[in-house]
């Protein structure tokens, strides 16, 4: 499916003339169904963590701070309880840290072990930033758009041959009640057949259950931890 085939789809359903083009149409239903499809797939691409978006970024610490190419330019958001790590010192940073404990350990000029990190004017600020150092995280991307299907991604689209990284059912039930909404019709029943599809497909591609595999912080143990040896006699 494409951008093209969403907007037919969706113009046979709400009883439109599907148009041959989309991006190029002067047609002002066809360029309302294309804007609020542009909402609807935004909104999708912030409600879950979907897979498909789902970035590994490495890069090696510049020493300033805040790193000032950190977060990419495609990025939207970490994921859900996502870590920075140092690749390089094999541990995990701490933060996102308040103002005050950010202040309190630059002012005094702290070597804080593991080192901490936040967010300052949308980079990500990271101390102490030690050049040279390999670090990694997880985020979403904000470009839910792949260009006329291949790798190439953006944030809106581009082509009527633009595709989508989630479930495209899923951007055309949204479109189909935000346009009945848009025209002061009833669409409850749309929007509750959308929620459950996209309920259901996020299901699909989330796990099971969330699972910590990290080892305890460093100088602590596991609450079952025992150090003593147990020393099993014959009665």
């Amino acid at each position: 499916m494409s951008l093209l085939t969403i907007i037919q789809n969706v113009c046979a359903e709400i009883d439109l003339d599907p148009p041959t083009a989309v991006m190029s149409s002067a047609d002002p239903q066809i360029m309302q169904l294309r804007i609020l499809s542009t909402r609807a797939g935004r909104d999708l691409m912030r409600a879950h963590d979907w897979s498909a978006l789902m970035v590994r970024r490495q890069f090696e610490a510049t020493g300033a701070n805040p790193e000032p190419d950190e977060p990419p330019g495609a990025w939207d958001r970490f994921v859900a309880n996502a870590r920075i790590w140092n690749v390089s010192r094999l541990w995990a940073l701490n933060g996102p840290v308040e103002p005050q404990s950010w202040q309190r350990q630059t002012i005094l000029n702290a070597n804080p072990v593991p080192q901490i990190w936040r967010m300052a004017g949308g980079r990500l600020d990271i101390y102490p930033n030690v050049a040279g150092e390999t670090m990694e995280y997880a985020y979403i991307s904000g470009f839910w758009v792949a260009l006329n299907g291949g790798p190439n991604t953006a944030g809106n689209w581009a082509n009527d041959t633009d595709t989508a990284h989630f479930p495209e059912e899923l951007l055309e039930l949204s479109l189909i009640w935000r346009w009945k909404r848009a025209k002061g019709l009833d669409y409850g029943e749309e929007l509750a057949s959308f929620e459950r599809t996209k309920e259901a497909a996020i299901c699909a591609d989330r796990a099971a259950s969330p699972v910590d595999l990290a080892l305890p912080s460093r100088g602590q143990t596991p609450e079952n931890y025992w150090p003593g040896t147990i020393t099993v006699q014959n009665p």
